[in-house]
């Protein structure tokens, strides 16, 4: 059989669930596909090893889903039997003629957050060139996906239309961004804050934005499980 040449760098993350869904395992480092042989000397190169400390045991005859996120945003599922599995290692066989494309794409997946944000440059419909905003518009994100973010103003003098073009400066896990954004969407919320959120897209984003946004959103995703985790395990 003709295999599919998987490579650790197309990757960014795995999920491991029962066949009814439970998760049991979720990685977005310490994968691999090491080069391996079968008894006739032909090449494995499809099989994924996820190495750890204190991982679940799963039964090698059980049968599980290996969901998998790429980094162009496409996200596949297989449904494969463990090979090995210790506390320290479990191994699995991505077979091509099992990969099932899953609807849901990377970048529409969004998560809330509350991070705070600075617009620095505004381009309305008809300007030649961005106008600096002085001093820079103090924003609140509400929500990110790669692709986005939905966002509220502190300073209820400031509006903006769809159609304005915004340079938006962003800290997310310590890494500084500098993102081109354009606004679709006026949206009324009931907030304190203020009585109304943009919707915007990204513009130009690049490749190394995209994987700190991703690194970003997936950080969230991770420690909202472990704390829904923590609290089922206190019952």
């Amino acid at each position: 059989m003709c295999f599919l040449s998987y490579k650790k760098e197309d990757f960014t993350s795995f999920e491991i669930t029962s066949l009814d869904g439970e998760r049991l395992m979720y990685a977005e480092s310490n994968f691999d596909f090491p080069i391996m042989y079968d008894l006739n000397d032909n090449i494995i190169d499809n099989m994924l090893m996820i190495k750890g400390r204190k991982m679940p045991e799963i039964d090698t005859s059980q049968y599980v889903y290996v969901i998998a996120s790429m980094r162009d945003g496409d996200r596949y599922r297989y449904k494969t039997n463990v090979s090995v599995s210790t506390d320290r290692q479990l191994n699995v066989i991505l077979r091509p003629d099992k990969a099932e494309l899953l609807e849901e794409r990377r970048r529409y997946f969004k998560i809330k957050t509350n991070e705070r944000a600075f617009i620095t440059l505004r381009m309305q419909e008809g300007d030649d060139k961005p106008v600096p905003l002085d001093p820079p518009a103090e924003i609140y994100i509400k929500d990110i996906n790669v692709g986005g973010v939905f966002f509220i103003c502190t300073d209820a003098r400031r509006h903006f239309a769809k159609g304005d073009k915004l340079m938006m400066i962003i800290n997310l896990s310590g890494s500084r961004l500098e993102l081109n954004a354009e606004v679709l969407r006026e949206q009324t919320i009931d907030s304190h804050e203020t009585d109304t959120g943009y919707g915007c897209r990204f513009i130009g984003v690049s490749h190394s934005q995209e994987e700190t946004i991703s690194r970003y959103i997936y950080k969230l995703q991770f420690e909202m499980l472990q704390k829904e985790r923590e609290k089922r395990d206190m019952f």
